[in-house]
């Protein structure tokens, strides 16, 4: 379920909050289920990857993460490799020290 929110705030966030209409035009998911995903209903995996798609495309992203990990994990030598995933925990690290210095200047603000 924390996959499904994540994919439908990302979707909603990239195109600017659109109504369920326009949702349901831009990924041809019926309306009511549009409505449905959006209220709580358990994501079918042919919705997570049409909702998946349509935010890489807002992106910019032409290949996936996956995709291009896979290929990397096939012609790199494992040295390589290990610099990458350094590199890739590295973000993460730095994302979440962003993350909590966000809370706490919006807690202070807030007191």
């Amino acid at each position: 379920m924390e996959l499904q929110m994540t994919i439908l705030n990302q979707y909603m966030l990239l195109n600017g909050g659109p109504t369920l209409k326009k949702i349901a035009a831009d990924t041809g998911i019926q309306l009511t289920r549009v409505f449905r995903l959006f209220n709580g209903s358990t994501m079918k995996l042919s919705e997570y990857q049409i909702f998946n798609k349509k935010v890489k495309e807002k992106m910019g992203l032409t290949e996936g993460l996956e995709e291009i990990a896979f290929e990397c994990s096939m012609k790199l030598s494992p040295a390589a490799i290990k610099d990458l995933e350094i590199f890739l925990k590295r973000k993460i690290e730095v994302w979440k020290l962003v993350q909590i210095e966000n809370q706490t200047r919006n807690t202070s603000i807030s007191a």
